[in-house]
């Protein structure tokens, strides 16, 4: 078991380092990025690049501050990279793009783009970063797979602070729906199979979001703010309006997918407009009505009610992915102030968590016949001099290791709220969190038998997690039958 761990990490690293190698012109450059998301993968606490050094094997922490500071390369190339490589392995052509932003907060007031704004992870004015991030959600996996930096008007007219971290000539300021615009163009751009985009009130509120994603014959599921209007049959009315409107018997309880503890059940009410191409879905808390949130939906190509919910709730993913980049991997974490070196660690992020979303997917049920082998070779390649780097914008078809099959769920779901408990509870799958800790077993210096009891935990969290999810279920079963 041991060796087979650690056979699945060497291929995943391999993975990374294909990757990675075409950005890079010089051989140091590119150990250094690829000792910069090896460590990333493995790091505990905090992820500055003297943890980050010590746990490479660095002397001193110089070579990965000067990946983010001084060595040529293009943080863009390598997100196009990283946006491929996630297309190799989960394009689907009914996935989700789901845009939000999250905040990074800070302490000082001279790290591009902070200012005092507002941040959704406290609900309140702080002192941080406001980062856009587009995610990919399909129903194999879910992945951040481009991202913009928001830069507030005290940034973007102040010519001294822009110098001084180095904010592109090119670079303004651009509203958070106009940087969502920007996201979708480059997906749109780089041949990124959607079908959908779903967003909070932020972007939903926006009529040019709306306009350009109608522009491209593709739905959406946005939400609205309660003060929203829509021109319906009968004039133009809020949406809590029409929601008064709604009788008793047009509402219909149902899931909008699965979590952790059953599925999320709700009532929904769907609500004709004007256009036939534009609706109205409300969403309420069974067991408190006052709990009311509004979406505006466009479906370009028909929708039922039932497709309207399970995108509503495909939003929800963006939000783990957050919280796996930052507890997981700390790309919020960084000690950088200039505009290039905040880019560059996090695609260099990105592209650790992409490993990991890709590693730990569910199983393909279309998987593609065996893939030709990439070029990638860590040794073929030499210092050159100090150039800029030319790089292929598509990662090579190269054959990603075999996912485990111990690391696939194996346990049961109840299906009613009287079905007794089984013998064998089974494992969850192997999680993001639990992937990285894996790795972080498998590539150490332990002995067989250390990695053999930190295994051993490994299987029993994950027992654990399956008979806990089990009796949730029920619960739940349990209270919606009930209901």
């Amino acid at each position: 078991m041991v060796e087979a761990d650690a056979a699945v990490w060497s291929g995943w690293l391999d993975v990374v380092m294909s990757i990675i190698s075409p950005v890079f012109a010089q051989a140091r450059s590119r150990r250094a990025g690829f000792d910069y998301v090896r460590t990333l993968l493995r790091a505990e606490g905090r992820r500055s690049c003297w943890q980050l050094a010590e746990l490479a094997g660095h002397a001193s922490p110089r070579r990965l501050q000067a990946l983010l500071a001084d060595y040529v390369w293009d943080a863009q190339v390598l997100a196009e990279r990283v946006r491929a490589f996630l297309l190799d392995a989960l394009a689907d052509p009914e996935a989700v793009l789901a845009i939000d932003e999250t905040a990074e907060l800070k302490a000082g007031d001279q790290t591009v783009g902070v200012a005092a704004q507002y941040a959704g992870i406290t609900g309140q004015v702080e002192n941080c970063q406001t980062v856009v991030f587009l995610a990919y959600v399909t129903a194999r996996a879910h992945a951040l797979m481009d991202f913009v930096l928001y830069l507030p008007k005290t940034w973007a007219g102040d010519a001294g602070r822009r110098a001084r971290a180095q904010v592109p000539d090119r670079v303004g300021f651009a509203t958070k729906p106009q940087l969502a615009i920007d996201l979708i163009r480059r997906a749109v751009a780089g041949s990124v199979p959607f079908a959908w985009i779903v967003a909070d009130e932020v972007y939903g509120r926006a009529g040019q979001l709306r306009a350009y994603v109608e522009s491209l014959d593709k739905g959406y599921v946005f939400t609205v703010p309660t003060s929203f209007a829509v021109t319906c049959a009968d004039g133009v009315h809020t949406v809590t309006t029409l929601a008064r409107r709604v009788p008793a018997g047009g509402w219909s309880q149902r899931s909008c997918g699965p979590g952790c503890k059953g599925h999320r059940w709700y009532e929904w009410a769907w609500i004709a407009t004007a256009s036939p191409t534009h609706q109205v879905l409300v969403r309420r808390h069974p067991g408190d009505h006052s709990k009311v949130t509004f979406f505006y939906c466009h479906t370009p190509h028909g929708a039922t009610l039932a497709t309207l919910v399970r995108i509503a709730g495909r939003r929800w993913p963006v939000e783990t992915c957050f919280q796996a980049a930052k507890s997981i991997l700390g790309i919020d974490a960084h000690q950088v102030r200039l505009w290039h070196s905040w880019h560059r660690h996090t695609v260099l992020t990105l592209l650790a968590a992409a490993v990991l979303a890709v590693a730990t997917a569910g199983p393909d049920s279309n998987a593609p016949a065996d893939r030709d082998p990439g070029d990638g070779d860590r040794d073929s390649d030499r210092d050159g001099g100090n150039t800029d780097t030319v790089a292929a914008t598509t990662v090579e078809r190269e054959a990603l290791p075999a996912q485990p099959a111990s690391w696939r769920d194996t346990a049961p779901l109840p299906v009613r709220p009287d079905q007794p408990p089984p013998t064998d509870h089974g494992m969850i799958k192997v999680s993001i969190a639990e992937a990285r800790r894996l790795l972080a077993i498998a590539t150490s210096a332990a002995t067989t038998t250390v990695k053999l009891f930190y295994l051993h935990w490994s299987d029993w969290r994950r027992r654990h997690q399956a008979r806990a999810r089990w009796h949730h279920w029920r619960t739940r079963l349990r209270r919606h039958a009930t209901a």
